[in-house]
This record gives structure tokens, C-alpha cells and sequence, in this order.
């Protein structure tokens, strides 16, 4: 490709070859370090902004430069999130930015060193390969040095500048330099280094790998449909076989990726559905706080490093965008001129025109100058493709389909952040940027001489430092080396140690505590602190690397998220079994987390706890506690029953669930969190199969001793109407060779929409004072207490319920016990209703006097056994599309003596609810985090159309104290 400078003067005699290529590296190394002071003379102790992400960032660069060493082959086993699998895949790899910054940290032994020179060495380097590019396409030194100057200092670069995986695009210019080299005749080398350059782009992170795809296949449609696409063809494949190889590099590193995609839930399967940040308008007019020109004028809007919003490209792109758009339309013209002279009988002067106007770069590539109008073109197509994308789904409420379309592809369903494409708006724009200087150069230089158009160049080049110039990034210092608090660098002698520190996050405001999927960021009481607390956690352990049970990215795994359910209540006995039955055996214990007040009660009561003992104090406020392995419930002493509604409407959807209950003192804990396969089969009356379908369901991660929990599924119910036997067997798993049946009748039914008045029933039960936390339970004290709903359901004859088989366990273990049958069954409309007792004998009358409140530790999870009767002619689901119609049990928790404080939360029904069908189960709440006097109203909910039968009222005494406060504490991190 010729260069686009409108001047044919040759290059400057000495600056060629490796001369320039370490001139022009050293001067953006120089820029950067002046750019970013005086953060960049503390390199080895501080990091840019806050800890969030870079120290997450800092943790998975020296995993991979730990794992390579130590077991390549378990590289995404890392220790972070035990014990969950995979979790490297959690985040972005960046692997080659791990490679690149392996050396330094395996010599000085300083992580947060490693990562920053390869961050600020990154930044450089985004300037020197998009000189490379625009070198190649402009000719002139100096244009191509105001083009790197754009790519490597503009605004949104800095406002990614905690996100390595993103700010770090140091490769894309690359690529397209050597996709043009290579179909401008630059031989098979080039070939070889757009390979090197997409693989290593590809490894630096999947946005990366998404973002470099839009170039290369713009550029190859482009060809694809070019008149000259037969003479490109054997070059096309050629390309097309070289990306290839590269994803099959690539493959090693995207599995444990898409073994996570196949076992999360559905809900969370497809992120780019739920975008965290696109464009906006104003975004095009933000810049950041510490920009020198323009971040104290007020006249923008201003957008903190890491947040990845600050897209004002400066004012002097918009001159040279319209002196590139001249050049093109000049050159136009020319060409033009010169065909029309071909037709007159002049073509050997216009070739010889064309000739002269070829390269003066010295890259011996004599393509004419005409070429570069095509370019021009692709790189606006590049640009405004991008700028429709950064936008998300649907800006301004107007779909975006270019969006939606390619979002449907598996790679840019990982495209949380839309405004990230923007990488590909500034390349665009940089190339413009050359363009346009480059056409300035030869206006100048044909009317004012040479030194004058150099001159000008260089004054837009340091015009645009100026626009971009940031002064006094913020950043924050990070304990490194002998600094790190002892403890952290102690237990890397501790042989087998599984580590827990806490106290963890709080899960304040969730609504559903048995489903993990309420679990997340926005249920955090303060996202930002937990991630600072948590990546601190995971920080530190890169000073001993052994198996932690903290850990905070892009990503909530299931079994973290129980966790943070059942440690608010730590030091109670129950999140310390938890702890304990997951195979945490050390606990790091940081004292500032907690009120001074509290922190004596904190440490008598879990040093007066069984299986704990302290190891030592540290001077850094900080504790270590050894725990001793607890042992637990095996998954064979579980009794567990299917629970399906009587009627499912045909070829619909339904929901069921494994309700389990552990009728043992010893907790039961799972810690695979990966989903467990089902099959299901419908068999009619006469035994023939109706239906076969696969479903999964996640098991429980703990259920203390004699409490229960569901498992749920879904189903799909046979098209035809009858009576059937339905089993479900586990496929693998927990529960691996265990069965269910039950029998179902298939026929319509009206909705909830359709009914008429919607009728039901709720009863609880509960023993007073529940022992989980709250002190020894008294003897002789044992109380049940249930809702005004008339008989009571509990009818303890332990005896199979017709219509439901009992489960059979594993290798031909004896049959387990099922829930007794409530009432005896019977029929409504033709529709046989098989009910389920609590696992209670009796029942006393709701506010009884005598009863007295139920005592609990704040923050508790704790199970309250319900029963459901549907008395109305409706089907309750539990679970639709639409979540409107769904039936739940609202918990609304009130202060006494305090109206304005309020907490609700829900218990999802077990499964689908045929008229007249009753339904027991355990239904997980958690206690308020505050001592006091509460009510607890239950109340039977057709989410957002209607409350159902009479409300309950539970009297509840919230004792002891919650860590709950420790988010709030003091305390520098």
C-alpha cells in the first residue's frame, strides 16, 4: 500500500530500520511515564485508582505465572473461590499479559511490579504499533507519530486503564497492518504475523478476540466482494486457514470457559442480555477529572479511571477527519483525470503519473496511491460500524440491529459492556488522523516548503498531547513484600490449608434466599467495599497460594454466594459448621472489620466454640484460627421425595423439585455446584412411553441437620390429556442412580388470570426456641404453631402416599422414607391431589398465649416449614416468564414499636399447585440483622395480582449480633 502523504519528498537519511522503531518506542515509553507521575515512580507499591480490578488483575497474572511452573495442565483450577471449579475462568485470563510479566515478578517476587510496567509498557506500545499502521499508510513519520499519540492518550484509553483486558489493545493495529501488508502482495511473512499478532490478541482476552474479528471480517468481506476477488482468492483461504490454526490455539483456553456457560443456570447464560454499560451521548462529552485542559473547565462531563465512559475524542480529530475526507475526495478526482486521459490515448502518461506517485517509505511496495481511497473507506465502515455497536441493544429505545444480529454469535454474547467497542472507533479514528495530517503535510508543503508542513504536523502532535495531558491520576498504595501482613506469608507453610477469611460481604436485601440466582452484586449491602475486601483477600493469597474460600470477579459462583447467605451470621454454630463441612480448616480472622465494641463478644464466642482454635494474633489486627474437619450428612441418609402438582396443563411447562430433607443431627454439605442431570420419563395407564425429556437441577449446598430444602426443575408435560406415571431418575451426580415417581394427570386448566376469586391455605410449623444459634434449647419446651387455615394438615402416619412411590437410593439401598400423607386423597374436578404433611405431629393455634417469641440470631438463614392448599379452581405456578401470576409466600418483616421499617422476602412453593392440592415444605428466611422485637406476616401471593387466603403473624425475638455491621467498620485497606 502507498503512503497517503501528498508529498513525494523521500525519507529523512538515518532514521530508518531499527533506529526509528527504538526512537519511537523510547519517546512513547518517555510520554507514558510523564503521563502517569507521579504514580509511575511508585510502581512497586501503588496501583492506579482503587484496588477494584487491579488487584484481581495483579491476582490472575501471578496465578498464571504460578500455575505454568508449578501444574500448566491446572491452570483454571486457581485457588480463588474454593471450591468451586474452573475459577480462573471467572475473569480474563491474560494469559500473554501473565507471560510478559512472569520474568519480572519471578525475579523480584513483587506482583503488583509485574503488573503495572506491563500495564504502562502497554500503553507504549498501543502508540508504537498504531505509528506502524499508520506509517505504512500515510508515509510520514510525523503523521503517524500524531496517530499513535491519538490511539495510546486519548481519554477513553485512561478510562480503562484498570482494565488491562481491555486498555492493553496493544495488538489490533497490528493485524490489520499485516492483513494489509500481506493482500498487498507482502508475502507469506506477513501472513505468519497476522497470526502471531490475532493469537496474541486472542490470548490477551475474549473482548479482545471479539473486537479484533470485526476488522478481519470487514476486510475479507470486503475482498470477498471485490471485483478482484478471483486474483484474491487463494490468499482469502490462505487467511481464512491461518485464524483457524490460531483458534485451535485458542480452544485450550476457551473450554473451562464453556464448561462454566454449559453449567450456570439459564438465567445467566446469555450476559449480553442484561448489558452493565453502553454509549451515551453524554458520554461523547466526558473526560476525566485529571484531564489537564479540560477536566477543571466544567464545560464536560467527568467520568473516574476504571469506569470506562470517558469518550470525548478532543476537538482537533474533527479538522482532520475533514482534511482526510478532502484527501480522499482529491485523489478521487485525480483518478479521475487519469482514466479519462487512458480513454484519449494518454494511459502510458497516467501509469506513468501513478507511478510516481507510489511509495517513498522505503518499503519497497509500489501499489499506486489510488489504493488508499479504499482504505479511507474501510476504516469508516471500521468506525461507524463500531459507534452503531458501543451503543447496546437499544439506544434512545429504538432497537439496535446490527447489535441484536450480531450478538446472536457465541463470542459477542460475552459483550457485557458495549461501550467497549469503542477500541475499534479510535483505531479508525487514528488512521483518520494520519490521513489528515498527511494531507495537511503536502497542502503545506507545495505552498509554504517543507520545514513549515513539519513543523505543523509536530504542532498538532503536542496540540494533542495538550487535549489529552492528565495530571495526578489517582491511585492507592498496596502492601507488598515483608509488608504483607505476616499471616498471609505464614500460611504458605501450612500443608493442606483451605482458608476462609472473614468476616465476608453481607447479602443484605435478597429476596429469595434458597435460590442463589437472587445472590449478586446488587445484593451486596456495599458492592464496592465487598470488592475491595474481598480482592484484598485474594491478593493475599498470592504470598501462599493455598485453596481460599473468598474471591470476587466478573462472575458469582453458586457455592460463594451460599456462603455469603450463611456466614452473615458468623461466629453462630451454624455458619461455623458450614465452614467446617466445606473443608475449611483455617479462618483469617481481620479484627478492624468489626465495631470495637464488639470484637471481645465476637472472639469469646468463637474461641468458646468446638472445633476452633486460635493459632496466634497478629500485630496487624488480624487473627488465625485453626478448624477441625466436622463431619457431615452422607447424600444416602438424606430422605427426599418428588414433589409434582396433580394437574399439568398439556405440552406446557411445569415446575417440580426434589424436596430434601436431612432427618439427621450432622449437616448435610454439597460442594458440587455443577448442574445434575435428570430424566424424566411419562408413561400412560397402559404402560406405554408418552414422553422422555432431560432436565437438571442444582442440589442444595447445606442442609443442617434435621432441616430440609428443594431442588427444582422444570418439565414439560405430554401433549395428549390422561393420567400418568412420571419418573425421574439422576443421571449423575449427588444423587446418581437415585429414582422418584409419582403420578400426574394431564388435562387444562384454568390461569390465574382466567379464575375467578383465588382461594388457599397456608400453614407453618416451627420448634421453639430454634436451635440454630440462638442458645441450648430448653428442655421440655416444644411448641408448633400454625395459621387459621382450619384442620390441621400434620396427621404423623408415616406411611407412603398413594400415587407416590417411594425412592429408591443408590446400588439398590433400601427404599428412604417419604412425608407422611396430610389428608387422605381425594378428588376435585376429576383431579387426584396428593398432599404431604410436614414432618410434624401437631399443630398448636397461632397466637396461643403461652408461645413465646421465636427466638433468633440476627442474620441467620433458618428453614420454616410451610403448607400450602390451593382452594381455588386456578393452576398456581411456581415460576413463569413474566414472574406476574407466579404464587409465593411473602415474608414481610416489621419492627415492633418502628412502622417505617420493613423487610420482605419470598419462599418459593415446591412446585406447580393443581386445585385442591396441598403442598409441605421448608421455606429459607433469614433474621434481620439488628437485635429487637419483630413480626413476621406470612401471606399466600399471586405476584402482582393478588394476596391470597388470610395472612399469618409470627411473634420473633432477634438476639445476639450479626457481622452484619462489619461492612460499614473502619479501617484502611
Amino acid at each position: 500500500m502507498a503512503p497517503l502523504s501528498d508529498t513525494n519528498a523521500p525519507p529523512a537519511k538515518g532514521m530508518s530500520g531499527w533506529r526509528e522503531h527504538l526512537l519511537v518506542m523510547v519517546l512513547f515509553v518517555l510520554l507514558v511515564f510523564l503521563f502517569t507521575l507521579p504514580f509511575s515512580l511508585r510502581l512497586h507499591r501503588e496501583v492506579v485508582s482503587s484496588h477494584v480490578d487491579n488487584l484481581l488483575n495483579v491476582w490472575i497474572m501471578s496465578w498464571d505465572a504460578h500455575a505454568v511452573t508449578t501444574h500448566p495442565a491446572a491452570l483454571f483450577q486457581a485457588n480463588m473461590n474454593h471450591p468451586s471449579p474452573d475459577s480462573l475462568a471467572f475473569s480474563e485470563h491474560l494469559f500473554i499479559l501473565a507471560m510478559l510479566a512472569a520474568p519480572v515478578n519471578w525475579v523480584t517476587g513483587n506482583p503488583v511490579l509485574a503488573y503495572n510496567l506491563v500495564a504502562l509498557l502497554g500503553f507504549a506500545l498501543c502508540g508504537y504499533t498504531m505509528y506502524l499502521l499508520a506509517r505504512y499508510l500515510a508515509g510520514s513519520r510525523l503523521c503517524s507519530l500524531a496517530a499513535g499519540i491519538f490511539f495510546a492518550f486519548v481519554p477513553y484509553h485512561f478510562s480503562t486503564i484498570v482494565h488491562v483486558h481491555v486498555s492493553l489493545y496493544l495488538f489490533q493495529p497490528l493485524i490489520i497492518l499485516m492483513l494489509f501488508r500481506y493482500f498487498d502482495g507482502g508475502g507469506r511473512r506477513y501472513l505468519a504475523g497476522l497470526g502471531a499478532a490475532f493469537l496474541a490478541q486472542a490470548l490477551l482476552g475474549w473482548y479482545q478476540l471479539a473486537f479484533s474479528s470485526i476488522p478481519i471480517g470487514l476486510f475479507l468481506l470486503w475482498k470477498v466482494l471485490s471485483p478482484r476477488r478471483r486474483e484474491h482468492a487463494g490468499a482469502i483461504l490462505r487467511a481464512l486457514g491461518v485464524l483457524a490454526l490460531c483458534m485451535l490455539l485458542v480452544l485450550p483456553f476457551a473450554l473451562p470457559y464453556f464448561r462454566l456457560h454449559r453449567e450456570i443456570p439459564e438465567e445467566e447464560r446469555e450476559p449480553a442480555i442484561n448489558v452493565i454499560a453502553h454509549a451515551s451521548a453524554q458520554d461523547f462529552l466526558r473526560v476525566l477529572p485529571q484531564n489537564y485542559l479540560y477536566g477543571k473547565l466544567g464545560l464536560f462531563s467527568t467520568g473516574n479511571p476504571g469506569e470506562g465512559n470517558a469518550l470525548f475524542p478532543g476537538f482537533l480529530v474533527f479538522p482532520l477527519l475533514l482534511l482526510a475526507l478532502l484527501s480522499v475526495l482529491r485523489n478521487h478526482a485525480r483518478s479521475a483525470m487519469r482514466e479519462r486521459g487512458r480513454r484519449g490515448g494518454s494511459e502510458c502518461a497516467g501509469e506513468s503519473e501513478a507511478r510516481g506517485q507510489g511509495s517513498g517509505d522505503g518499503t519497497g511496495n509500489d501499489r499506486p496511491r489510488d489504493s488508499r481511497r479504499g482504505y479511507f473507506l474501510y476504516f469508516a465502515v471500521l468506525g461507524l460500524t463500531c459507534f452503531v455497536l458501543s451503543l447496546g441493544p437499544q439506544p434512545h429505545g429504538i432497537p439496535n440491529l446490527p447489535y441484536k444480529l450480531l450478538h446472536k454469535l457465541p463470542i459477542y454474547g460475552f459483550v457485557r459492556f458495549p461501550t467497549r467497542y469503542h477500541i475499534m472507533v479510535i483505531l479508525s479514528l487514528a488512521v483518520m488522523i494520519a490521513y489528515g495530517c498527511s494531507h495537511l503535510q503536502g497542502l503545506l508543503e507545495r505552498r509554504r516548503g517543507r520545514t513549515l508542513a513539519r513543523a505543523a504536523v509536530a504542532a498538532v502532535a503536542v496540540l494533542m498531547l495538550l487535549e489529552f495531558a492528565v495530571v495526578g491520576l489517582p491511585r492507592t498504595a498496596v502492601a507488598v513484600g515483608d509488608a504483607v501482613p505476616r499471616v498471609y506469608r505464614e500460611l504458605a507453610e501450612a500443608e493442606g490449608a483451605v482458608v476462609a477469611e472473614v468476616p465476608m460481604p453481607l447479602v443484605d436485601n435478597s429476596v429469595v434466599f434458597e435460590d442463589p440466582l437472587t445472590l449478586n452484586y446488587g445484593t451486596l449491602d456495599n458492592t464496592f467495599l465487598s470488592a475491595l475486601r474481598e480482592q484484598d483477600a485474594t491478593y493475599f493469597s498470592t504470598y501462599n497460594w493455598k485453596k481460599l474460600l473468598n474471591g470476587m470477579s466478573g462472575y458469582y459462583p453458586l457455592f460463594y454466594r451460599r456462603s455469603l447467605v450463611e456466614m452473615a451470621s458468623f461466629p453462630s454454630p451454624r455458619s461455623l459448621d458450614f465452614l467446617r463441612g466445606a473443608g475449611v480448616n483455617h479462618l483469617v480472622v481481620k479484627w478492624e472489620y468489626y465495631p470495637p465494641e464488639r470484637r471481645g463478644e465476637v472472639r469469646e464466642e468463637l474461641e468458646g466454640s468446638p472445633g476452633v482454635a486460635l493459632v496466634d494474633d497478629y500485630p496487624e489486627g488480624l487473627s488465625l484460627y485453626r478448624l477441625q474437619p466436622l463431619e457431615t450428612a452422607p447424600a444416602a441418609g438424606l430422605d427426599i421425595r418428588l414433589a409434582v402438582p396433580g394437574l399439568a396443563m398439556p405440552g406446557r411447562p411445569l415446575s417440580a423439585s426434589l424436596s430434601i430433607s436431612n432427618p439427621g443431627p450432622l449437616p448435610f454439605l454439597n460442594l458440587d455446584e455443577r448442574r445434575q442431570p435428570v430424566e424424566a420419563s411419562w408413561r400412560d395407564d397402559a404402560g406405554e412411553l408418552a414422553r422422555r425429556e432431560s432436565s437438571y437441577f442444582y442440589c442444595p449446598f447445606f442442609i443442617a441437620g434435621e432441616e430440609g430444602a428443594p431442588a427444582p426443575f422444570q418439565l414439560t408435560a405430554p401433549e395428549r390429556a390422561g393420567e400418568y406415571t412420571l419418573n425421574v431418575r439422576a443421571k449423575s451426580g449427588v444423587l446418581e442412580g437415585w429414582s422418584w415417581e409419582a403420578r400426574v394427570a394431564v388435562g387444562d386448566a384454568a390461569s390465574v388470570e382466567s379464575a375467578g376469586e383465588l382461594e388457599g391455605a397456608l400453614e407453618y410449623a416451627v420448634d421453639l426456641p430454634f436451635p440454630h444459634g440462638a442458645g441450648e434449647k430448653e428442655e421440655g419446651l416444644d411448641v408448633r404453631v400454625r395459621g387459621p387455615s382450619g384442620a390441621p394438615f400434620g396427621q404423623a402416619d408415616h406411611e407412603n402416599v398413594a400415587g407416590v412411590e417411594a425412592e429408591s437410593g443408590p446400588g439398590g439401598a433400601p427404599p428412604l422414607p417419604v412425608y407422611a400423607s396430610a389428608t387422605p386423597e381425594r378428588e376435585r374436578g376429576g383431579v387426584r391431589s396428593d398432599a404431604h404433611s410436614l414432618p410434624h405431629a401437631g399443630f398448636s393455634r397461632a397466637g396461643e398465649e403461652g408461645v413465646p417469641a421465636l427466638p433468633l440470631r440476627a442474620g441467620i438463614c433458618f428453614p420454616l416449614a410451610l403448607a400450602v392448599h390451593n382452594g381455588s379452581d386456578a393452576l398456581w405456578e411456581r415460576q413463569r416468564p413474566g414472574v406476574a401470576g407466579a404464587v409465593a409466600v411473602t415474608a414481610r418483616w416489621t419492627r415492633d414499636g418502628d412502622p417505617r421499617w420493613e423487610m420482605v422476602q419470598q419462599a418459593l412453593l415446591p412446585c406447580d399447585l393443581a386445585p385442591g392440592q396441598e403442598e409441605a415444605f421448608p421455606a429459607l428466611l433469614q433474621a434481620p440483622f439488628e437485635e429487637g422485637e419483630y413480626s413476621l406476616t406470612l401471606r399466600l401471593n399471586c405476584l402482582g395480582i393478588a394476596y391470597i387466603g388470610e395472612e399469618l403473624s409470627l411473634r420473633v425475638k432477634v438476639t445476639g449480633w450479626s457481622a452484619s455491621a462489619s461492612i460499614h467498620g473502619g479501617g484502611s485497606l
